[in-house]
């Protein structure tokens, strides 16, 4: 896991920027009907910044007193913990959760939040097995180790827990977000994954072609409930 407080002051910068940030609020937007959103886990805002442009009322939470520091200057947020969101019952339209299901162990207290601040008839919107949303020689290697904390079989079981069903389907590219081989093998090694990579794995990464080759830009899934 990042030290997102040590994160924020280069997040933007070195995660695609404006672009992707752009390229995410539009398909958040092209889901949520419109009123009050509460972007969970905004980070530094940007994307809570894009989705407040687009005519929603937006309040973003963070649990990083870094991400929230820099969210500050772009939308009205919150340092706030996505499991106890500071939010009475049934008091928002809508609610994003924009790559963050992939990072936490449990989803299910997340989601059960989400939908206890949901006003009847609103639309939670989140990001769905983000790990497997990069199309290159990489992927087959790194499979197995995939976690299915954010996988979208899931999050639908959990989210119709709460009588919240599917009602949309959006997707995202990444700016910004290629990789190369070089790169995941340096990340694993200084633990910026969330399992512990043995050697074989990495010989196989190494082995790949084109070590400083940036493959595709990701697509993300977004899945909306209602």
């Amino acid at each position: 896991m990042l030290d997102y407080d040590a994160e924020a002051d280069s997040y933007d910068e070195t995660r695609g920027g404006l672009p992707r940030a752009r390229a995410a609020a539009d398909a958040v937007r092209s889901l949520v009907p419109g009123g009050t959103l509460v972007d969970v886990a905004c980070g530094t805002g940007l994307v809570s910044r894009e989705l407040a442009r687009s005519g929603l009322r937006v309040l973003g939470i963070d649990a990083s007193h870094g991400m929230a520091r820099m969210a500050s200057g772009r939308v009205l947020v919150a340092v706030g913990d996505s499991r106890r969101l500071p939010l009475p019952d049934a008091s928002v339209d809508a609610v994003s959760l924009i790559w963050l299901l992939h990072l936490v162990q449990d989803a299910a207290p997340i989601v059960a939040e989400c939908a206890r601040v949901l006003r009847p008839g609103g639309v939670l919107v989140t990001t769905v097995a983000k790990s497997a949303s990069y199309a290159d020689d990489l992927d087959p290697l790194l499979a197995p180790y995939r976690e299915a904390t954010d996988e979208a079989g899931l999050i639908a079981e959990l989210a119709a827990a709460h009588g919240l069903r599917p009602s949309g389907e959006a997707a995202f590219t990444g700016h910004g977000q290629t990789r190369t081989p070089a790169k995941v093998v340096a990340d694993l090694k200084a633990g910026r994954y969330s399992f512990t990579a043995g050697q074989s794995l990495l010989d196989a990464l190494e082995a790949l072609p084109d070590q400083d080759k940036p493959r595709p830009e990701p697509v993300y899934r977004l899945l909306a409930f209602s």
